[in-house]
């Protein structure tokens, strides 16, 4: 008998996400917090792969893609051999599927899949692979993390910072951090379960104090003391919403 694979009770909420806005509520571009907090995430991101001299062309694996923004995104920066992206949220994956053109038809592709199943259903290894703001959202993040790490050498994991008292504000007042059922991890914590599967931490980044879904007026002004909080040793971990990390197999 086929084992049934878990499947998160947020996963449903993002499907109606995509049925009610054509997208993930996070990739609006009509909401100024979520715009700059997005385009900060995207920023670290991209710097951090270009910062691990891979041999070009690419071979990309996004890990919870969602509606594809992220993904064409990375597609277009990057220009990668492949692109693969994967994700539970059937809707969500349709709505990328769409956005693929004919050209690029051989060089990205989605899925449907939970990560806890993913080794089972790629069989083929990537350059690196991109963890973006997905791990908070599991049940059984080990689990997921062993699955994804059978897939690449370097990982890329941007997450809601748990060393943050106001990321764990926003969880419990935040209405759609509840019903996407947010929980920022610890960092230390986080680190131990990819240590576990066999990874490393090379580096790890702390940034970006705006937070998604924000009132407009207040988020523009936070987002002008920004870079200060940044650039302060140790009040940056309290502060900044996003811990990203790079993590590498150890040889």
């Amino acid at each position: 008998m086929k084992r049934r694979e878990e499947k998160e009770k947020n996963i449903s909420k993002f499907n109606k996400d995509v049925k009610m806005l054509g997208g993930y509520a996070y990739t609006d571009q009509n909401i100024y917090s979520a715009v700059v907090a997005s385009k900060k995430q995207s920023d670290g991101i991209l710097k951090a792969i270009r910062s691990q001299k891979f041999k070009k062309p690419l071979k990309i694996l996004d890990v919870g893609s969602g509606d594809g923004t992220y993904t064409f995104e990375l597609y277009q920066k990057l220009n990668p051999k492949k692109i693969v992206g994967f994700d539970y949220a059937e809707e969500g994956i349709r709505i990328a599927k769409k956005k693929i053109r004919k050209k690029d038809a051989k060089r990205i592709n989605f899925l449907v899949s939970s990560a806890y199943e993913v080794d089972k259903k790629i069989k083929e290894k990537f350059d690196v692979a991109v963890v973006r703001g997905v791990l908070h959202h599991f049940y059984q993040p080990q689990k997921g993390i062993e699955a994804i790490s059978k897939l690449a050498d370097v990982i890329i994991v941007a997450e809601p910072n748990g060393y943050s008292p106001i990321m764990k504000v926003m969880e419990k007042a935040s209405r759609y951090h509840r019903e996407h059922e947010e929980k920022s991890y610890w960092p230390p914590t986080l680190n131990k379960w990819f240590e576990k599967s066999g990874f490393k931490v090379k580096e790890q980044y702390f940034f970006g104090i705006v937070p998604f879904f924000f009132p407009e007026i207040p988020a523009k002004l936070i987002k002008a003391v920004e870079p200060i909080f940044e650039n302060i040793p140790y009040l940056n971990r309290i502060y900044c919403g996003t811990n990203l990390i790079v993590y590498e197999k150890q040889t």
